[in-house]
């Protein structure tokens, strides 16, 4: 079953550090959009790795990417280092969690100009429209597009208040 309200408001509950970014980022923004998963950009240090396994560990988190593995996140990567992206399935829908999203930058600059919004409750760090916009105009893909139309005229509109 998917959820990712409950899947992002799990995360919160746990305080990970993290910023929210792609399809359900443009949603908080205000697009029409509907998004099949969870993006977020945040450091894969062995901290916050362990913070969110603690965070995942009754949603069977199981890494995507290999269809013929799909091991535990609880279990693996034992090594941390080096390690950029995580991909992930959970019982409330898919989790990605990059380290950095080009080309607005590493978790640390898109961070800085995140914006904090109020969502279920908790404070979240949710990418900035411009950030946004220049990340799905280089995917280049029609969705992403779409998003980027529909982002400008949210931003025009924020100015003109």
């Amino acid at each position: 079953m998917q959820n990712l309200k409950e899947l992002l408001r799990t995360l919160l509950e746990h305080e990970i550090d993290f910023v929210l970014i792609g399809g359900f980022a443009a949603v908080v923004h205000g697009t029409t959009l509907v998004t099949q998963d969870l993006d977020i950009c945040a450091a894969i240090t062995e901290e916050q790795v362990s913070k969110l396994r603690k965070a995942l560990k009754d949603l069977h988190p199981r890494h995507r990417m290999n269809p013929n593995a799909k091991h535990s996140f609880l279990e693996y990567p034992e090594v941390i280092k080096g390690i950029n992206n995580i991909y992930l399935e959970t019982d409330l829908g898919i989790l990605d969690i990059l380290s950095q999203s080009k080309p607005a930058g590493s978790f640390d600059e898109i961070k800085s100009r995140a914006l904090e919004v109020s969502l279920y409750g908790y404070k979240c760090r949710v990418i900035s429209i411009e950030d946004l916009i220049q990340i799905k105009k280089s995917m280049k893909r029609p969705k992403d597009l779409q998003a980027v139309e529909e982002l400008k005229i949210i931003q025009q509109f924020s100015k003109k208040k």
